[in-house]
């Protein structure tokens, strides 16, 4: 069931909503909601690259593999050749 909700938009978001909706033949619901989905999308594999193993991993491995990256982040053991 969908709720109704009021949002404030800057004029020209309104208008590519508009025009989306005419160029799509589809409602302004469905240009909010697929962009939402699309962002929401973006976001979770820019800052959680690690989801894609969910549920693939055991639980022993994926605690194991947590630490690695924690460690990893903490202790960096490279050489730099500047000459």
């Amino acid at each position: 069931m969908k709720r109704a909700i009021n949002l404030r938009l800057e004029e020209n978001v309104i208008v590519t909503l508009n025009q989306l909706t005419k160029e799509l033949h589809t409602t302004k619901t469905e240009v909010i909601e697929k962009a939402i989905s699309f962002f929401s999308k973006q976001h979770n594999l820019k800052h959680n690259q690690l989801l894609q193993y969910a549920g693939k991993l055991k639980s022993q491995d994926a605690h194991k593999m947590l630490e690695n990256i924690q460690n990893d982040k903490n202790f960096k053991d490279f050489s730099l050749d500047l000459s």
